[in-house]
């Protein structure tokens, strides 16, 4: 018979290693014009020890290099790179922006924008995005897609509604938003999910090891309400940003 370990003992209580509950959210904390002025819009958004920070330039004349490969000059065109710095996990690399997974990550959030950009607004133009993680502690794509969003709006790029993203998971058969990587490092299954609020569609669905289709639906509902808590959050930062910059203005 295995002896019960003290993780075993919280779990008994459905507590998690860090002392939250299945549905709890880590503490939160966002920043827009964080880069102001030198870029037209930019945020950071922490979740836990996992942190990200984005900055947007333009709308702008697309570049020489750019006009090559632009298939429709009544769009704009989207420009994202995505990095991770080398000290932001356990893994040391020397090259954290042309390998693989940040190629990969780039496309997602390249694609990710062109989708929710208002795109004849400023046809012919070009936007840059670029976005770094600086710390990974479980969670960074969705914090990705969380400083992405903020960061657009704060540049005042038209935006048919915010994307917001909430990881989860299934450990013990219970199903838990916002995995930490501890949690991500036990192997259990990652699920990340992204939705426009205003009708709770879903635009980013990526899964990392296997969930039994048994739980699917039950890992993607709890997802989905720990987006709508998210976006909660974002929305009282963007408030709060465009209210004092009207009281600055007055």
């Amino acid at each position: 018979m295995a002896l019960k370990t003290y993780l075993d003992d919280l779990w008994d209580h459905e507590i998690r290693s860090d002392g939250r509950a299945p549905l709890d959210l880590r503490q939160i904390k966002c920043e827009m014009g964080i880069f102001h002025p030198q870029a037209s819009g930019s945020a950071s958004f922490n979740i836990g020890n996992t942190k990200v920070i984005a900055a947007v330039y333009g709308p702008h004349e697309i570049r020489a290099s750019q006009k090559k490969l632009q298939t429709n000059p009544d769009k704009m065109t989207i420009n994202c790179e995505y990095s991770s710095a080398c000290f932001a996990s356990n893994e040391r690399k020397k090259s954290t922006k042309n390998d693989r997974k940040s190629i990969e990550i780039s496309a997602n959030l390249n694609s990710l924008i062109d989708n929710i950009v208002v795109q004849d607004t400023f046809p012919g133009s070009q936007i840059d995005v670029y976005v770094e993680l600086i710390q990974d502690d479980g969670g960074s794509y969705a914090a990705c897609i969380n400083a992405t969003t903020l960061a657009l709006v704060d540049a005042g790029v038209p935006i048919r509604d915010y994307v917001v993203a909430c990881t989860a998971t299934l450990t013990h058969s219970v199903a838990m938003i916002d995995i930490n990587g501890f949690e991500r490092g036990t192997g259990c299954p990652e699920l990340t999910v992204g939705i426009l609020p205003s009708d709770t569609q879903i635009i980013v669905l990526e899964q990392s090891h296997l969930l039994h289709m048994l739980y699917l639906d039950d890992v993607i509902r709890v997802a989905i309400e720990g987006c709508k808590k998210i976006h909660i959050i974002l929305e009282k930062a963007v408030r709060n940003k465009f209210h004092k910059s009207r009281d600055f203005k007055d």
